[in-house]
């Protein structure tokens, strides 16, 4: 490699990694700000923040890794024109297309990265997240009952509870519970109360010799029962969310889309797959992309546009794959060539401008009659 070469490959990747950083720390805000949400309505103890927010990160590198290298690579030859450096590589016999090997050389490290992340770390980071939902939505629950305060549960009910008995205990004393469903309202005390795993597996809070008052007093139906053992369910059921075919796709395992390529299940394993290699074929097709987009003139405006122009393409490229996806599933699109439409797309733009850019035209023809700039 020439000089020029190593300068674009440590210049490409400086770039990456800060526009990666970026991108991922605004995208983790959205993810923060839902879950300290649910930790301010107190679905959610703050500790276990920091976890779901680590199981969500791999998912969240799939879509990262592919914006934060078009980027970088946009940046860095965006900065090559405006500093004049791009006309006196030119001026050498240097074509843009004998700048990118030192492109190939960076999108090759992070195609593999962005390969292993599609295809295995982000669905087996799902799966993670769907192991643990039930030990986290328990601890969650444990965690919201702090005694001597009341605590808002799932299903309009709030629940108090006095002294804990004895220290790290999960029993409790002097116990009130609220639940109003419509215009009913279901209030329970007891004297003593202690938390146990339901036949489900989320954690239940158990009454003990206490009494229940249905409706309200002075009104018709209004009752007072005693119970020897009232259970309350201190979180919400986890289910795992009804997906075509009875399986989580976004995070089976390969050897497990592979059992389904044949039989019923074909056109939603297929999908799958499809979906996960779309990025990594996308990835060098966009910084390739990148390369036409990033020209302005030296010392010139207009250095905003085509990144707008990129961030505009990248946002109906993203509703296309959706739209495809959703029809793929549903069986009204076939499977075949399915979301390998996209990466065609991707590459004749690129191709396109690409080759516009390198003979020294603009990217869009003049019109008939119209003057070339």
């Amino acid at each position: 490699m020439t000089r020029i070469h190593m300068q674009l490959v440590r210049n490409i990747t400086t770039s990456f990694l800060l526009t990666c950083l970026v991108v991922l720390a605004i995208l983790a805000i959205g993810q923060v700000t839902q879950l300290l949400k649910q930790v301010a309505s107190g679905q959610l103890p703050l500790s276990i923040v920091l976890q779901l927010l680590g199981l969500a990160v791999p998912t969240l590198l799939v879509m990262v890794l592919p914006l934060a290298f078009f980027f970088a690579v946009y940046l860095v030859f965006s900065n090559l024109y405006r500093s004049n450096e791009m006309v006196a590589i030119r001026s050498t016999g240097t074509g843009l297309s004998r700048l990118l090997p030192p492109v190939a050389v960076v999108a090759a490290g992070v195609f593999c990265l962005e390969l292993m992340l599609s295809l295995s770390w982000a669905p087996g980071a799902q799966r993670q997240l769907q192991s643990d939902s039930a030990r986290l939505a328990n601890a969650a629950a444990e965690a919201m009952l702090q005694p001597g305060s009341f605590t808002n549960l799932p299903g309009d009910r709030v629940i108090y509870v006095g002294q804990a008995v004895g220290k790290n205990s999960h029993r409790f004393r002097e116990i009130f519970l609220s639940i109003v469903q419509g215009n009913q309202l279901d209030l329970a005390t007891a004297a003593y109360g202690e938390i146990k795993p339901g036949r489900d597996g989320v954690l239940t809070l158990v009454l003990v010799d206490g009494q229940r008052y249905l409706g309200r007093p002075g009104q018709n139906g209004f009752k007072v029962l005693s119970f020897a053992h009232y259970r309350v369910l201190l979180g919400s059921p986890v289910t795992s969310a009804a997906q075509p075919g009875g399986v989580s796709w976004g995070s089976a395992s390969l050897s497990q889309l592979g059992r389904h390529l044949r039989g019923p299940e074909m056109r939603f394993a297929v999908t799958e797959l499809e979906w996960r290699l779309l990025w990594p074929l996308a990835l060098p097709l966009l910084a390739l992309l990148a390369i036409p987009l990033a020209y302005s003139e030296p010392r010139g405006g207009g250095r905003a546009a085509g990144m707008l122009v990129g961030i505009l393409f990248l946002l109906a490229i993203n509703n296309i794959v959706i739209y495809l996806k959703e029809h793929m599933m549903s069986g009204e699109m076939p499977i075949f060539p399915g979301l390998f439409w996209v990466p065609l797309l991707i590459l004749v733009v690129a191709m396109y401008t690409f080759l516009r850019r390198s003979r020294d035209l603009p990217i869009l023809p003049a019109w008939p009659g119209a003057r070339a700039s």
